[in-house]
C-alpha cells in the first residue's frame, strides 16, 4: 500500500492511499446527502443526475434522471434531519485520474457505478453520437456494461478527477 504525505499539515503525517479514499469519500458525502433545515417540515427532495445506458442493440444513449431522496429519520439530531438515498454498502470506491487532453476510446463501464466530477472537465460521447460534459459537483450513472459502450475526453487545461461509487446489485436509482 503506497503511502502518501498531507501537504497541508504541518506534522506532514503519512497516511495510506486506503486511509485518504475513505476520508475523502466521507468529504463528498454533503455533495450527495443535503441537510434540511430543522425549522422545515420533512419532505423528498431530488438530484439531477444523467445515466448512461446501452439499449437492447448494444447503442449507448442518455437520459436525465432525479435521484429521489427522502427523510433519513423524524428525530432532531443532525444525522436524523439528513434527506438521503441509501445506496448500501459501497465496495471499491475510488479516485480516477485522467490527465488533460486524454481521451479514452470505446469502452463499457466496468461495473454498474457512479462517477462524480471532483475536479476538471470530462466530456462523455454515448454511441449514438450525444455528448455531454460533466464539471466539478455534477455526477453520473454508468450502465453501458454491454455493447459499444461510451468514449471519455478529459478536455481544458486541468486532469480530470472523478470518485467512482459503485452501486451494488439490486438498488434501485432511477
Amino acid at each position: 500500500m503506497r503511502a502518501i504525505c498531507y501537504p497541508m499539515n504541518p506534522r506532514r503525517r503519512v497516511v495510506t492511499l486506503r486511509s485518504f479514499c475513505v476520508r475523502a469519500a466521507l468529504c463528498a458525502i454533503p455533495v450527495l446527502l443535503p441537510v434540511a433545515s430543522s425549522a422545515q417540515a420533512p419532505t423528498a427532495g431530488t438530484l439531477a443526475y444523467v445515466r448512461l445506458y446501452a439499449d437492447a442493440s448494444g447503442i449507448t444513449h442518455f437520459a436525465d434522471e432525479r435521484l429521489v431522496l427522502t427523510p433519513a429519520g423524524g428525530g432532531t439530531t443532525a444525522e436524523e434531519r439528513l434527506f438521503v438515498n441509501r445506496l448500501g454498502d459501497l465496495k471499491g470506491v475510488m479516485f480516477a485520474k485522467l490527465k488533460a487532453g486524454t481521451i479514452e476510446n470505446w469502452h463499457v463501464a466496468p461495473r454498474r457505478q457512479f462517477m462524480l466530477c471532483v475536479r476538471g472537465i470530462v466530456e462523455i460521447t454515448a454511441a449514438d453520437g450525444e455528448k455531454r460534459r460533466m464539471t466539478p459537483g455534477q455526477f453520473m450513472l454508468l450502465e453501458d456494461l454491454s455493447g459499444r459502450g461510451h468514449r471519455t475526453h478529459a478536455v481544458g487545461d486541468e486532469d480530470h478527477v472523478a470518485l467512482a461509487l459503485p452501486v451494488p446489485e439490486g438498488i434501485p436509482v432511477h
